[in-house]
């Protein structure tokens, strides 16, 4: 291991790292097993000292003379006998020094565990810029976060439960632990799993929404828990404007664009053509009039660059785009 490597690690036990430190410790962890092996050795023997920053080495004569004397074993003035063989059974000096030496110990182990409890969890957070971002968590569950995303969570991981936040939208793989749910806090919902794969959607002034692709899903609402859904791949919970949950069917075929980096479209409307090209680049579209709705457009694009997609849809249906503010306007006589 390198000499950095273990600075970083030295400084996220101690509680010193930095932000940006901390994000170098955990691009390290992820480029392979045996760099998390080695971190979780490290984790383990500073737990296991307790975190005491004392140098501490008992003095086994002093605690002996200390115990004998709080006994009251003190000495004592024997008229003097005839000598006689005696054959001990048990050296008391080595039990009574055992004992004492066991009374030290017993008081740094209560101090170390004094210290351990005290400790504070500390939290760690990534976020995404203008590009989504690929995570793995300590569990080996994996995260991509949408652009302008943010997740936290503790940094040990323990407990009954897996829990981490999220500002943001990020579709989840999560490791099966049937002993430790996954939850997932979004602004006003709780999504919990065991293992499965999902997409959640938590922004604020939207409704937070939970779509899955694999396995089963407890969707409910944040305020009270016993609102909730159990969702199955292909399934959709939302909180709605009554604060309830409900359920649906995905009827969005490009909901996972964004990390798929594709967008597909079958005989689809042109209104929901516009509303799947506004949330994969984060540009109003808008349409002309009412009759262009009516229009229909079949099309996939793979990597797609908004000038591309705009061209080909305005191409097939006769359509013009042009810049209209901060997004674009299509235009056109519309669809018989």
């Amino acid at each position: 291991m390198e000499r950095e490597h273990q600075e970083l690690i030295l400084k996220h036990l101690r509680k010193e790292s930095s932000g940006f430190e901390e994000q170098l410790l955990s691009e390290w962890l992820q480029e392979n097993p045996s760099n998390r092996k080695e971190f979780e050795e490290y984790v383990r023997t500073w737990d296991f000292s307790g975190r005491a920053k004392v140098d501490f080495e008992p003095d086994v004569d002093a605690a002996w003379m200390k115990f004998k004397a709080k006994a009251g074993f003190e000495p004592q003035q024997i008229a003097p006998q005839k000598e006689t063989k005696v054959v001990k059974l048990f050296d008391y000096n080595i039990i009574l020094k055992a004992a004492a030496v066991l009374l030290v110990f017993a008081g740094i182990s209560y101090l170390s565990m004094k210290l351990f409890s005290q400790k504070e969890i500390q939290e760690i957070s990534f976020a995404a810029g203008n590009e989504k971002r690929e995570i793995q968590l300590p569990d080996s569950s994996k995260v991509w976060l949408n652009a302008h995303s943010k997740i936290s969570y503790a940094d040990d991981f323990k407990g009954d439960t897996r829990k981490v936040k999220l500002e943001g939208e990020a579709f989840f793989e999560v490791k099966r632990n049937v002993e430790k749910p996954f939850r997932v806090e979004g602004l006003s919902s709780i999504t919990q799993v065991l293992g499965t794969s999902f997409n959640v959607k938590t922004i604020a002034g939207q409704a937070d929404e939970v779509e899955v692709v694999t396995g089963k899903v407890s969707f409910a609402l944040k305020k009270n828990e016993t609102k909730k859904v159990i969702l199955t791949p292909g399934m959709k919970g939302r909180v709605d404007n009554n604060s309830n949950v409900v359920s649906e069917k995905i009827d969005n075929p490009n909901f996972l664009a964004w990390k798929q980096e594709k967008l597909v479209f079958e005989n689809s409307t042109l209104g929901e053509v516009a509303s799947a090209v506004e949330a994969y680049f984060g540009t109003k579209v808008e349409l002309a009039n009412s009759e262009l709705v009516n229009c229909r457009f079949t099309g996939t694009f793979e990597k797609p660059k908004l000038q591309e997609v705009l061209d080909v849809v305005s191409e097939s249906m006769s359509l013009s785009s042009k810049k209209d503010g901060n997004g674009y306007l299509l235009e056109g006589s519309g669809c018989q």
